[in-house]
Formats: C-alpha cells, structure tokens, sequence
C-alpha cells in the first residue's frame, strides 16, 4: 500500500477543511441569532465565532464584508475592529451596549452605566489597599 500524499491528495484535503469550516461557520452562525434573545450576551461571540471561520474559508464572503464596512462604516467597522488579533472584545461589546441602551432608553432608564460603577464600589469595598507610605519615607532603589 502506498500512503503518499501527491499534490491532488492535498488540494482535496484543502477543499474540504474549507468547505468544513464553511459549513461550520454558517452553523455557528445560524446558532447565535436563534440565542441572540435569550438573557445575556451569548449570541454575540457565537456569531463572531461562526463570521471569523467564514472570513478566513472564503475570500468571497471577505469580498463582501469589505463591500459592506465601506458601505455601512458606523455599523461595522466596530465589527472589524473585534475580529483583529488582540482586540478587546469585552470592552467593546460594554462600549457598544452603553451606547444602544443610550439611543434606546431615556436617561431616566438607564442602569448599565450606574450598574457599573456600583459593581466598581462594592469590588474596591472588599479589597484591602495597603496604606500608602508617607511622604518622603519610601527608600530608593539603586541599581
């Protein structure tokens, strides 16, 4: 038996991880909208999950995400901005809440931003801070 993998082996094998990662991609896409109006954000990093496997499958469906950022750039560049590498999505997505819950909401509504800043006090409550050495008594360091 011979187990040698020619070029035509290959160029089989990259087709189907693509189109798995395709077929994936659109599940897990399918899979956060139908989550989406449960409580909580879990709809939002399933869907982001699912858009990245597409994103890097398809240089079709790359194409026409680029169209649409350039087309609609308020509404996804925010987008575009999580899917690159390092980005911080949690502050992001917080950022991004604030600002639907301050175009939905009249301000008498609002609690995120109050829900924050208590969470802020009650963590800093619990926490010891060393006291701070008085002026001019800390020993500098020499190297």
């Amino acid at each position: 038996m011979d187990f040698h993998c020619g070029p035509s082996h290959l160029y089989v094998m990259t087709v189907f991880f693509k189109l798995l990662m395709t077929v994936s991609g659109v599940l897990l896409m399918v899979l956060g909208v139908v989550i989406a109006p449960l409580p909580g954000p879990f709809g939002v990093p399933v869907m982001l999950l699912g858009l990245i496997l597409l994103l890097r499958s398809s240089t079709w469906v790359k194409r026409q995400f680029m169209r649409q950022v350039h087309a609609h750039p308020k509404l996804l560049r925010p987008l575009r901005a999580m899917l690159r590498p390092g980005a911080k999505v949690i502050a992001m997505m917080w950022l991004h809440t604030l600002r639907i819950e301050r175009r939905l909401l009249p301000q008498n509504r609002r609690f995120m931003y109050r829900f924050r800043h208590e969470l802020k006090t009650i963590l800093a409550g619990r926490r010891k801070r060393p006291p701070k050495p008085a002026h001019g008594s800390g020993k500098l360091l020499s190297y």
